[in-house]
């Protein structure tokens, strides 16, 4: 019976550790925590911001719990079980569980979202370095350059991360813009290239109408045309033979025209 317990804490620990991985859970989490850090600081002083932001916080777990829990079929019960049983207390889950943890206990909430300013600040200094190749002077003063930031140049690094996501998209779709009007240029040579072939056609056989030998060759198939008319006239029947010879004529006066021609 107790094999049985301690098999079904294993799989209700193990089933919320993997949705606590999951992006159902880490997405919503993770927002929250960006857009709410901005006021957290290392001060031992905890304002009244925080305990509003710790109630969101809560509510916030509590529906993304509730949801997830109904869904797998998991209780109260065996949910607070899970949580307390020695499987949750391992430095792993520990890890993985925080962020519940962080609901019921303010003090590792606070913990949590003054490391996620940090990382913010951090992120958004490393950004400045790419783009400039030094820090400005309001990032250098100090030993702790990061706890002595003020409140409006935090915004401005708040304001320096938005603007790198949007000069990304923008980026991205500038390369996409890019690639449509290759196509579309493409398209325009192949029409310019087919205009070229088409009058350099043309000029052949203008310059063909011209030419003498042309001419002499066209005479002489009207010529061979009107005497094999005039032929067929005066005999009515052909035979084999005599239809086999007109044929051999009309080959060879059409090898002759192709040979001036392609000269």
């Amino acid at each position: 019976m107790a094999a049985e317990e301690d098999e079904e804490v294993e799989w209700v620990v193990e089933s919320i550790a993997g949705f606590l991985r999951g992006p159902d859970w880490s997405i919503p989490i993770l927002d929250f925590m960006e857009q709410k850090c901005e006021v957290f600081d290392d001060e031992e002083e905890s304002k009244l911001t925080y305990t509003e932001i710790h109630q969101e916080y809560k509510e916030l777990v509590e529906k993304l719990l509730e949801s997830y829990l109904k869904e797998i079929g998991i209780n109260e019960d065996q949910f607070q079980e899970a949580c307390t049983s020695p499987l949750a207390k391992s430095r792993t889950s520990q890890a993985i569980l925080q962020p519940v943890l962080a609901a019921e206990d303010f003090s590792i909430f606070k913990a949590m979202m003054v490391q996620k300013n940090i990382e913010m600040q951090l992120q958004a200094i490393r950004i400045i370095q790419e783009r400039n190749g030094v820090l400005p002077d309001c990032l250098t003063d100090g030993s702790d350059m990061v706890s002595e930031l003020e409140q409006e140049e935090m915004k401005i690094l708040r304001e320096v991360l938005r603007k790198s996501k949007e000069e990304y998209e923008q980026e991205e779709e500038r390369k996409r813009n890019k690639q449509v009007c290759n196509l579309s240029a493409l398209g325009r040579e192949q029409l310019r290239q087919r205009e070229d072939y088409l009058r350099q056609k043309r000029d052949k056989l203008m310059s063909m109408k011209k030419d003498p030998r042309i001419k002499q060759i066209h005479n002489i198939e009207q010529q061979k045309a009107k005497s094999a008319e005039e032929e067929i006239a005066e005999k009515p029947e052909m035979t084999a033979e005599e239809k086999q010879t007109l044929l051999k004529r009309r080959l060879i006066a059409e090898k002759l025209k192709e040979e001036v021609i392609n000269k």
